[in-house]
């Protein structure tokens, strides 16, 4: 009897287990957490490249930031989810929207608090300038799509582009070619990104006059684009390092076009599957782990090197 009680008990806590765990996975991935992470890798992207250490204030405070711009849009476009992203829309919905606002204020609280203690005042304004912009994108901003083709994907892309300034600014280093350079490989990759995401949304933005770039020429020519901005991203990072504007280290980064590529066949072959779509939205991560898999090779080739020639 205790046997079976015992096995039954186990049973319960595994399953309550579970369920936390998948309750988890479903707030990383729809509720703004994922591109918060992405942001962090863009962090240490940099920390990498241009040798800057990165400390964990600056990284809360860009976590925060692009969680809340994130979760504040998911939030407010919880209706027009329901056509294009009903599993988002469904999670919103069971959320209570008090809970939100309390989330939302709590974090931009924590922002003003980590740049008041760790900071000065005028990164603080520059963070909070990069917030507004991101937060009033729905409310200001999204009109200006029914007029400009693709302005939506250059907007968010132009807030991620920034994140390379903002980090330069924050530790007092000067903004170099290096910076600028690498600050117009975020914008090109996570304009590609975009642009996939509105391949999703592509009937919905249709009906709402938005002109985005599949919505105007198609899903085809915009599959098309993205492949074209895979080669072009490739070739920016292999001629710059090729010239010495960039450290031959970027070099790492060149296989995402394969990972890219592989996640625009999937969409391609299934555009209503929204896994494909959260390849995409993962992309950072590659960014990051490429290039910290290059960096730690090159750190070991030597005592490799060493190590064989004992041999």
């Amino acid at each position: 009897m205790n046997k079976v009680c015992n096995i039954t008990g186990n049973g319960s806590i595994f399953g309550e287990a579970l369920d936390a765990i998948k309750g988890l996975w479903t707030d990383f991935i729809y509720g703004g957490h994922i591109f918060a992470f992405g942001a962090i890798c863009v962090a240490f992207m940099c920390s990498i490249l241009f040798e800057i250490p990165v400390t964990w204030d600056f990284l809360v405070i860009i976590y925060l930031m692009f969680y809340i711009i994130y979760l504040y849009d998911y939030f407010n476009g919880t209706e027009d989810d329901e056509k294009t992203n009903s599993t988002r829309a469904r999670y919103f919905q069971q959320n209570d929207s008090k809970t939100i606002t309390r989330i939302l204020y709590g974090s931009i609280v924590s922002i003003a608090s980590i740049y008041v203690i760790y900071s000065d005042i005028p990164n603080m304004l520059i963070g909070f300038a990069i917030l507004i912009l991101g937060v009033t994108y729905q409310a200001y901003f999204k009109g200006l799509t029914k007029k400009i083709t693709a302005f939506k994907n250059i907007f968010v892309s132009m807030v991620w582009a920034i994140l390379v300034y903002v980090m330069f600014i924050y530790y007092s280093y000067p903004i170099t070619t290096e910076a600028l350079i690498i600050s117009l490989f975020i914008f090109l990759r996570m304009t590609g990104i975009q642009i996939l995401f509105d391949i999703r949304d592509i009937e919905g933005d249709k009906k709402k006059g938005l002109r985005t770039f599949p919505a105007i020429y198609g899903y085809r020519k915009g599959l098309m684009t993205l492949t074209g901005i895979n080669l072009i991203t490739a070739i920016l990072l292999v001629f710059e390092a090729y010239i010495g504007a960039i450290p031959y280290i970027a070099l790492m980064m060149v296989p995402v076009i394969f990972y890219a590529q592989n996640y625009l066949d999937k969409v391609d072959r299934s555009r209503k599957d929204h896994k494909n779509y959260l390849l995409a939205a993962g992309e950072p991560f590659i960014w990051f782990i490429l290039l910290f898999s290059g960096s730690m090779f090159l750190r070991m080739a030597p005592y490799i090197s060493e190590a064989t020639n004992v041999l």
